[in-house]
């Protein structure tokens, strides 16, 4: 490892100090890794890791205490065959299949985002706005990993909203509000909805799955707790939305409306430039993502894995793992 980071001395990036406030908390420190903040929000870029290689455990342990603090972490030049790929998504938890993703090479377990030259942005299962990937499983994802195989030459970024952030900026009274929500995710409904959408405006989609339908809805809290510190994050989007447990169709969509907009402000974002063999590692359980389609002439195809997550907490759960809402983590 001392040798990897001596060879890249010249162009590594330097670790910003302990202690800077990134992310909404003060960073900790890394001696293994090379780590440079994206934004202050979230995000950032490692170097000093060669990810074909076998990992000490210290490497190990300092790139999953990045991915817990930054949210997505970023790693560049990484030539992974499919099995190096899955060793290292394996780092962070098993692996699943999604229902709805088209796979990747006829195997479950790996999915592709993939657009053609030319094709139109509806293609590709995606959204225009900031969102979790598959709320609607008892299970969703804890995070995903992903990897550029081909890429335009400029447009596609990945951009990325710091959930802790925007549920930390609202009102003292609206947190509370949000605090005893639960949010009804339905993904029942993707395949007949898109049928009957013009040829083309459909969805590239996984045709068949072996998920039930009563697998394809749950009941999830709108505000959702970190585990082991108790922070907490927004976890209502549009996406996937039905209404919040209570209330009817109409105060649900105006709710969750005006909290989507909110996560489409600059100070929660940073924003990835995709390059070949970039890699990239992001939180869906605390952080919402977006493609951006702005562009048309060139091949995107990125390629990833999908890390099984656990059932999602609330604040009502808080007592149960020995936390206090006092305790929670608060932004400095």
């Amino acid at each position: 490892m001392e040798a990897a980071l001596k060879a890249q001395n010249s162009t590594a990036l330097p670790n910003h100090g302990e202690g800077t406030v990134v992310a909404g908390l003060p960073m900790p420190r890394f001696n293994r890794i090379l780590v440079e903040p994206i934004t202050g929000a979230c995000g950032a870029e490692i170097a000093g890791v060669d990810l074909r290689q076998p990992l000490d455990d210290e490497t190990r342990q300092e790139i999953m205490k990045a991915f817990e603090h930054f949210l997505v972490i970023v790693f560049r030049n990484q030539d992974l065959t499919i099995d190096q790929h899955k060793a290292f998504s394996d780092l962070f938890g098993p692996r699943m299949e999604l229902p709805q993703a088209p796979t990747y090479g006829g195997q479950n377990d790996m999915q592709e985002v993939r657009r053609e030259a030319f094709e139109p942005s509806t293609v590709v299962p995606s959204f225009e706005h900031f969102h979790t990937d598959s709320p609607f499983l008892e299970e969703p994802p804890k995070c995903i990993v992903m990897r550029a195989l081909e890429v335009p030459k400029f447009g596609g970024d990945t951009a990325f909203s710091n959930g802790y952030m925007v549920y930390e900026s609202l009102s003292e009274g609206l947190r509370k509000l949000l605090d005893g929500l639960d949010v009804v995710y339905s993904g029942r409904d993707i395949w007949e909805r898109n049928e009957r959408l013009p040829p083309e405006k459909r969805l590239r989609l996984r045709e068949t799955h072996g998920f039930s339908e009563h697998e394809l809805e749950n009941i999830h809290p709108a505000v959702r707790i970190h585990p082991e510190t108790g922070r907490k994050a927004l976890f209502a989007t549009t996406s996937y939305f039905r209404r919040f447990v209570g209330w009817n169709d109409e105060d649900s969509r105006a709710l969750v409306n005006y909290l989507q907009s909110l996560a489409q402000h600059l100070h929660f974002h940073c924003r990835v430039k995709w390059k070949k063999d970039t890699l990239i590692v992001w939180d869906n359980r605390f952080l919402l993502h977006r493609g951006v389609h702005d562009y048309r002439m060139e091949r995107r195809h990125l390629i990833r894995t999908t890390v099984r997550g656990e059932r999602p907490l609330g604040p009502r759960d808080l007592a149960s793992l020995g936390l206090s809402a006092e305790k929670e983590t608060q932004t400095p």
